[in-house]
C-alpha cells in the first residue's frame, strides 16, 4: 500500500516557545552527516566530507578511500564527493529550515551525526540566528576507533545543572562483533519549575549489527538511569536504530519494563505505521522496504507513574513525526513517499531520517 505523508510547512515566525504554553518539547533529529569541510588530520572518517580541490591534491587520497572503506559506493563517495563551502551552507541551510519550521520550538533538540561542537555551533548561531539556543552541549567519543564524527549534540533552552558527561558503552565479551558505538550525551537539565531533567542523548549500534548490541547499549542506559544520584524524571531521545520488527517483539517491550522506561505506542505497534526511516524488512527481497521508528523519545517511570509527586508528565500521545519543510520528502521511483536525504549536487533535502518530538507538561494541564 502506498503511504503518503501531508507536508505541513510552517514559517519561522510562527514558532512559538514551548515553556511559554507550559510545555517542554523534546525533539530528537538526526542530522545525517553534519561534517565540516575542513580536514581533521586524526580522523579519517571525516575525508569523505572534503572539498574536491583538497583531495585532488592529495596523491594519497584515493588510495586511503579504497584501504579504509571496504564498500565501492562509500569508498567512490570518498573520492568524488565535493564537499565544498557551498555545499556546507546548503546543507546547514536546510537543516536549520527543518527546525525553524517547527509548528512549536524545541526545548530540548538532541541531533545525532554531528562531527563537532564547532560545526554545530555554527548551525546554531549563523543559521538559526535569532532563534538560537542558549546553551550546546557535544562531547567528542571517547573511543578514538570509532570517533569519525557522528557523535551526539543537545542543544537547549533549559539551563544545564553540572556538567555533561559522555557515557561510554561497554560491549565487554561482545566487542568483536559490536565493534564500538556513539558514547551517549549525558546532561541535567532545569525545567521551568526548576525540577532536573535528566537528558540521555543516544544513537545505537545500526541495524546491520546484531541485536545484542543495541541491547547492550540500552541497557546501559538503564543502569546509568538506576544508579545512585540519578533525578528520577529522564528522557532518552535519538537514533535508537531498532528496526520496527525488533520493536514490536516481547523482547524490546521487555527491555524498556526492566529499566522503567516508556515508550509511544507507535513505536511498539509493528511494520504497519509511518515511522522515521525506510528500512529493509526483514524476510523480503532485498529491495522491499518499510517505515521504522528507528528515532524515538522514551521517558522514565516518574514521567508517567500518576503516584509519583513531580510535578510533570509525559505525554506519550503527543508523541509524532515532525514534517515541516519540503525539504524533508520526496516520492522515490516507485512512487513511495520516503525522507529526503541532502544531495550535493542539487543542494536539496536534508537527511534521510525525519525528527520526531514528544511534549513533557505539568500534570495540572494533562
Amino acid at each position: 500500500m502506498r503511504m503518503v505523508l501531508p507536508i505541513l510547512v510552517v514559517f519561522a515566525g510562527l514558532m512559538t516557545p514551548a515553556a511559554a504554553l507550559d510545555r517542554v518539547t523534546i525533539v530528537s533529529f538526526n542530522v545525517g552527516n553534519l561534517f565540516d569541510a575542513e580536514d581533521d588530520p586524526d580522523n579519517f572518517g571525516d575525508d569523505t566530507y572534503l572539498p574536491l580541490s583538497l583531495k585532488e591534491a592529495r596523491p594519497e587520497h584515493n588510495s586511503n578511500c579504497d584501504a579504509n572503506i571496504s564498500i565501492p559506493f562509500f569508498a567512490d563517495q570518498c573520492k568524488q564527493l565535493d564537499w565544498s563551502e557551498e555545499v556546507l551552507a546548503a546543507k546547514l541551510e536546510n537543516i536549520a529550515d527543518v527546525i525553524l519550521s517547527m509548528p512549536e520550538r524545541p526545548d530540548i533538540l538532541v541531533l545525532q551525526e554531528t562531527e563537532n561542537a564547532e560545526i554545530v555551533a555554527r548551525l546554531n548561531d549563523e543559521f538559526l540566528g535569532e532563534h538560537r539556543f542558549a546553551e550546546l552541549i557535544h562531547l567528542d567519543s571517547t573511543d578514538e576507533v570509532l570517533d569519525r564524527g557522528i557523535d551526539v549534540a543537545i542543544l537547549t533552552d533549559l539551563a544545564l545543572i553540572g556538567e555533561a558527561e559522555a557515557l561510554r558503552v561497554d560491549f565487554g565479551d561482545n566487542q568483536e562483533e559490536c565493534r564500538a558505538t556513539r558514547d551517549v550525551a549525558v546532561a541535567d537539565l532545569a525545567l521551568p519549575d526548576g525540577a532536573p531533567l535528566r537528558v540521555y542523548g543516544v544513537h545505537f549500534p545500526s541495524g546491520s549489527n546484531p541485536l545484542i548490541c543495541r541491547q547492550i547499549a540500552m541497557t546501559t542506559v538503564r543502569d546509568a538511569q538506576s544508579g545512585e544520584g540519578s533525578p528520577e524524571l529522564a528522557v532518552m531521545a535519538g537514533d535508537i536504530n531498532f528496526p520496527c520488527y525488533e520493536t514490536e517483539s516481547e523482547f524490546f517491550a521487555r527491555l524498556l519494563r526492566d529499566g522503567e522506561w516508556w515508550s509511544p505506542p507507535e513505536i511498539l505497534s509493528g511494520c504497519g505505521q509511518p515511522g522515521t526511516k525506510k528500512f529493509r524488512q526483514r524476510g523480503f527481497s532485498q529491495n522491499w522496504f518499510t517505515w521504522s521508528f528507528l528515532d524515538a523519545v522514551f521517558v522514565s517511570n516518574a514521567l508517567v507513574d500518576r503516584r509519583t509527586e513531580a510535578n510533570w508528565f509525559a505525554d506519550l500521545g503527543s508523541f509524532r513525526t515532525v514534517i515541516s519543510s519540503d525539504h524533508q520528502l520526496e516520492v522515490d521511483a516507485g512512487g513511495f513517499i520516503e525522507p529526503r536525504r541532502f544531495d550535493p549536487v542539487a543542494l536539496t533535502g536534508v537527511s534521510d531520517h525525519l525528527p520526531v518530538a514528544l511534549d513533557l507538561v505539568p500534570r495540572g494541564t494533562r
